[in-house]
């Protein structure tokens, strides 16, 4: 599934998913934004804390395609965990 994200050409590649906290200033948070993506320009995408996740494509089949691997892989993650604590 990994090989689905724009760039990514090994099964071995690490995906990292940062967590933004929410905020009603939509200024703060663009901010915020834009430095995450100037430290990690090659994320596919994060999460905003209470509201869901934004990613993005050159196109709409691209981005909804890192959409549907995003889910799958943290449905994953979150399954193998679950898993593991019981």
């Amino acid at each position: 599934m990994l090989k689905g994200l724009e760039g990514v050409r090994t099964h071995e590649h690490s995906e990292w998913v940062p967590i933004l906290e929410n905020d009603q200033d939509i200024p703060a948070l663009a901010g915020r934004v834009e430095t995450m993506l100037e430290e990690w320009p090659a994320i596919h995408g994060f999460l905003l804390r209470g509201h869901g996740l934004y990613t993005w494509g050159d196109d709409l089949p691209r981005a909804r395609r890192h959409v549907e691997i995003l889910e799958f892989l943290l449905e994953t993650t979150g399954r193998m965990q679950t898993l593991r604590s019981k």
